[in-house]
């Protein structure tokens, strides 16, 4: 990491390269995600759409199967005679035979209605399971439905004890190997209005639940319709009718679910269900109004339609990993593009840089590389350094004209030194030789002076004129050799001023 660092801050272009690349990552980062985000909202509307779309289009399919069951058990009622037990048959047959929805149909009287009868009970049903073609299938009579007497049984009672026809199971409470049922109770009124027996008219939930399937809006959406106390009264995978309720499914958000759903409110929440993400979308399951259904009890049921979050962001996630690969690929190619722009733009000083580092390393003529073409700020510093070398150049020839020339001067002085000293040596040697023959003389005429100073009048006259003689020739001597000292004093003292003048 560190030795990546340094190269980052050695690398010029590197590090543009970077920061160029760093803030653009950023823009289209934020870009994008803006942009995602609202296209994920966009997909969660349209979803929302398609469901509400598909729970308004499975209502009407459901609720168009309860209204014709109604209606045909509201044309045969209102035909019905209640004065021959026997006609009882033939209104159940007839409402079996009539509707393809309707698999079968139970007319039930209070105990003690029929004279001779104590119960009395119609049962006409059609022998095909498959629900294929109930046109040709073959109705059988029976006088038990269920596994007690149907005066204990919640779909007789229940009619009789509200006066008011409904959609209820007919199986609740009982353990029987019956299909799943969904059931169309009415009460059967006399002329006083009080109610004396029970029309059941019976439809398989297995059929709903093949006609809701088959038009669920993807592959792997289903619908699904709950009773108020979460029992499945659709449900395409038909394993869950009257076996479980959807209270008992596995997994805390799939019972959250449910238990919004089957609040009687609208809306979509998300829940998982084995280890696969789905968006629950519900509302509550709303008959049509026509006249005569208004003395029909509202069952409380709740619609609702699963989609895959596959399903709603399938496109999503893979458009966005696509862009997310293009951005990254795209960033790559930037990142290796500006880079090859900036080092070729920067190559003058690059360049510049190898020859600054020459020149100061005392290659003062180094040739400088051709003028760049653009005239941007590069250009400009490039043209200003040839300026600035060649001066620096112009002053180092100088200076080394001049370290050249004060070299010869020394040399010079060097030489004139020497020349001087020796000259100094000799004159000192000429000094000490001329010193040397004064002192003959001078001694002589210190003992002639000192003979004369012992001067009586015993000596003789021709000593004394000898003596002062010898005194005046060695005086002469010194004197000449005084005179030649200054004479050669002064030669120099012209040499000396002849040289100066030069």
């Amino acid at each position: 990491m560190s030795k990546l660092a340094a190269k980052i801050k050695r690398d010029l272009p590197l590090r543009i390269s970077l920061m160029i690349v760093l803030a653009m990552a950023l823009l289209l980062t934020v870009t994008l995600l803006v942009m995602l985000h609202s296209s994920r909202n966009s997909m969660k509307d349209d979803a929302l759409n398609r469901a509400t779309y598909t729970l308004d289009r499975a209502t009407n399919n459901i609720d168009n199967i309860l209204l014709s069951v109604e209606e045909t058990a509201g044309n045969i009622y209102f035909n019905m005679k209640f004065d021959d037990p026997e006609r009882m048959y033939t209104y159940a047959h007839k409402i079996v035979e009539t509707n393809p929805y309707v698999s079968g149909c139970v007319i039930a009287f209070k105990p003690g209605y029929f004279k001779g009868h104590d119960l009395f009970m119609v049962y006409a049903h059609s022998t095909d399971s498959t629900h294929q073609d109930q046109s040709t299938a073959n109705i059988v009579h029976s006088n038990s439905f269920g596994t007690k007497p149907y005066t204990e049984q919640i779909w007789f009672n229940r009619p009789i004890g509200k006066n008011r026809a409904m959609w209820m199971n007919p199986l609740l409470g009982m353990k029987s190997d019956i299909e799943p049922l969904t059931s169309f109770c009415a009460p059967i009124l006399d002329a006083n209005h009080s109610p004396i027996g029970v029309i059941s008219v019976h439809v398989p939930l297995q059929l709903l639940s093949s006609i809701i399937s088959a038009a669920r809006p993807s592959p792997n959406s289903y619908c699904a319709l709950l009773d108020n106390d979460g029992s499945f009264i659709v449900d395409p995978t038909v394993s869950y009718l009257s076996k479980t309720k959807a209270f008992n499914l596995p997994g805390n958000s799939v019972q959250e679910a449910v238990k919004t759903m089957t609040s009687g409110n609208k809306g979509y929440l998300p829940f998982e269900l084995n280890g696969h993400k789905f968006y629950l979308f519900y509302q509550p399951f709303r008959m049509a109004q026509v006249p005569y259904r208004t003395l029909i009890t509202n069952p409380g049921w709740s619609i609702g339609v699963a989609f895959s979050e596959n399903d709603i962001f399938g496109e999503y996630n893979a458009l966005f990993n696509f862009v997310i690969i293009i951005a990254i690929v795209g960033m790559v190619l930037m990142y290796l593009h500006t880079r090859l722009i900036i080092r070729h733009r920067l190559k003058p000083l690059r360049m510049l840089t190898e020859l600054t580092d020459r020149i100061a390393h005392g290659h003062y003529n180094e040739p400088l590389p051709s003028r760049h073409r653009n005239k941007d700020e590069i250009g400009m510093l490039q043209g200003h350094f040839q300026q600035m070398q060649r001066s620096v150049a112009a002053n180092i020839n100088e200076l080394h004209e001049l370290t050249q020339t004060i070299q010869e001067r020394s040399k010079e002085l060097h030489e004139a030194y020497e020349q001087a000293q020796k000259a100094d040596r000799m004159k000192t040697a000429f000094l000490h030789n001329m010193t040397d023959q004064m002192l003959a003389p001078s001694f002589a005429i210190d003992e002639d002076v000192s003979a004369l100073s012992h001067f009586d009048k015993k000596t003789s006259t021709q000593t004394v004129s000898q003596l002062v003689e010898d005194i005046q020739q060695n005086g002469d001597t010194i004197t000449q050799i005084l005179n030649n000292l200054i004479n050669l004093s002064e030669k120099e003292e012209d040499l000396e001023e002849k040289g100066g003048k030069l």
